[in-house]
């Protein structure tokens, strides 16, 4: 039975590939944009908005309301099946100590919560599936495994949004009931505050069972090479499993590929597990 999907943070890049493909196979994607004029010149999804199978919900992804009613009209015909969580911070600021500076520095986190504490609570109906989108090298753990070179970069140029998905994953952790790996220490509080797991609406430790949590390598804009080897009866190209996998960079139509393809068409092998992929 075709997917009900929810996508926060699919505009672009691996949220809005995924979308595409998800699409092709017949499900229905309510996107939340804070610009649903994105769209306008997207032909393909101009059609899937004249067949019903797209619903553009114009809102920030910060202001409860607006989440709220995304859930509604992604909810309006049924449950949903997938929520598919993607968003990542754009632009910012060098900072020379600091280096890219957001703001606000917990972006991703806020909307994540914003987003859970607004699901639609059933006695009867299981909670969606969730796919999140966090990053290689978010934790001091994930970052010993990586290619040594690439340590600077992620411990110098972009520790601020590393810190966000951190908390992100933190929360997720808590959400699905996983243990904590306590070398990788609690977030700082510029991210997450103390009392986070106070927080109104937040679903309860171990509640959220189907969550998958994936860490793509160093993100590139390539053609999917998956495809290319399908066409030629070959196996994917890029690695992906539990944990870190290694690996220098993946792209994000890869990792849109494996996301439909892998994890949501197998989710009894996939599912509930923090993955990792690369090349």
């Amino acid at each position: 039975m075709p997917l009900n999907v929810f996508a926060v943070g699919a505009s672009r890049n691996i949220g809005y590939y995924s979308a595409i493909r998800l699409l092709a196979k017949g499900a229905t994607v309510t996107f939340l944009l804070r610009s649903p004029s994105v769209f306008d010149a997207d032909s393909l999804i101009q059609e899937h908005i004249k067949s019903g199978k797209v619903r553009l919900v114009k809102g920030d992804a910060l202001n409860a309301s607006n989440v709220e009613a995304a859930w509604a009209e992604a909810s309006k015909d049924g449950p949903v099946d997938v929520l598919l969580y993607t968003l990542g911070a754009v632009g910012g600021s060098l900072h020379p100590i600091k280096g890219v500076v957001i703001d606000p520095p917990n972006l991703v986190t806020l909307a994540l919560t914003t987003v859970l504490c607004s699901m639609p609570k059933s006695a009867t109906v299981p909670p969606p599936k969730i796919v999140v989108v966090t990053s290689s090298g978010v934790s001091p753990s994930s970052r010993k495994k990586m290619p040594y070179v690439l340590k600077p970069l992620y411990g110098y140029m972009i520790p601020g949004p590393l810190q966000d998905k951190l908390a992100t994953e933190r929360i997720l952790w808590h959400c699905a009931g996983w243990e904590w790996n306590p070398a990788d220490g609690e977030p700082s509080a510029e991210v997450l505050n103390k009392d986070w797991k106070a927080t109104e609406g937040l679903p309860a430790a171990g509640s959220l069972k189907d969550i998958v949590v994936l860490r793509p390598a160093l993100l590139i804009d390539c053609e999917c090479l998956a495809d290319s080897a399908a066409e030629q009866g070959k196996p994917v190209p890029y690695r992906c499993g539990p944990g870190e996998v290694g690996g220098w960079k993946v792209s994000r139509k890869d990792c849109a590929h494996f996301i439909v393809e892998g994890i949501l068409e197998d989710w009894e092998t996939w599912g509930g597990k923090q993955l990792s992929i690369a090349y």
